[in-house]
């Protein structure tokens, strides 16, 4: 009896210090989102009308700026950055209402004397 222990207690560990990546595909957001909005997570999308769950899902790069409260409840404003733009995503009560994009210049370059 104490072999067997031993054994579901070291086969416990190895399960508990295994720890399994979720996909995309498994979260709840994606899980939950509308045919459409699951296209646009599959595609690396974000777009208006998609709440900023399922746009964490779709770009990784996404992260929150500031929270205000106003007349019509909860608003954020996130950033997406990567590839030469910043997209900001302006989110009333979790769904993304509109979103705007800010070029980056490009780098300077160093002066020559």
């Amino acid at each position: 009896m104490g072999g067997k222990f031993i054994l579901l207690l070291a086969i416990g560990i190895l399960v508990i210090g295994c720890p399994h990546k979720m996909t995309k595909y498994e979260t709840v957001a994606y899980k939950s989102a509308s045919p459409e909005n699951k296209l646009k997570i599959e595609q690396g999308k974000i777009e208006v009308g998609m709440s900023i769950e399922e746009c964490k899902v779709s770009c990784s790069q996404c992260q929150f700026l500031m929270k205000f409260s106003n007349t019509k409840g909860d608003y954020e404003l996130w950033e997406v950055t990567g590839q030469g733009k910043d997209l900001y995503l302006h989110v009333q009560n979790g769904r993304i209402e509109k979103v705007s994009v800010n070029t980056s210049p490009p780098p300077r370059r160093g002066l020559r004397h």
